[in-house]
């Protein structure tokens, strides 16, 4: 095989892991963030379903709308994420320790996006955002320790 075939496929196997790391990060993230939710809604007396409810009656749907859509949600984000630090050498995540930390900052971030979930669901912001900072951090930083182990030097 010709050096230049080599490094081609170097590069696409070296992209499709990079891509299958964001995702799995992204997916870890969320199993965790879910049970950081369960456990809340388990201490407020709340059905452990509710946070999916509300996800898929986004869209008009149910529980199970909810979790394809979380699970979606959740894989795109790690994907936007690996490919931020990914690309940009100033967020480029050589440890673990780094990945934790701009990944809570960028959990930090989604949190952002709380608002207009609260706004459509028609759920105060307030109660949204006391349930879902918690667990966006987490989310966070498990996408962040699960792509910091895949990207250390």
């Amino acid at each position: 095989m010709s050096s230049k075939k080599q490094s081609l496929r170097m590069a696409r196997d070296s992209i499709t892991r990079v891509i299958i790391l964001g995702v799995i990060g992204g997916l870890a993230g969320m199993i965790v963030m879910d049970l950081v939710m369960v456990a809340e809604f388990l201490v407020m007396g709340l059905p452990l379903y509710t946070y999916l409810d509300l996800i898929g009656s986004v869209l008009g749907g149910g529980i199970l709308l909810g979790v394809v859509l979380h699970i979606l949600l959740s894989s795109l984000l790690g994907l936007i994420f690996i490919a931020l630090v990914f690309k940009v050498d100033a967020v480029r995540i050589t440890t673990i320790r780094k990945g934790f930390i701009l990944g809570v900052l960028v959990g930090a971030v989604t949190i952002i996006g709380c608002v207009p979930f609260a706004i459509i669901t028609g759920v105060p912001i307030v109660a949204i955002l006391s349930f879902s900072t918690l667990p966006h951090l987490v989310w966070g930083a498990v996408c962040g320790v699960v792509v910091g182990y895949g990207l250390r030097a």
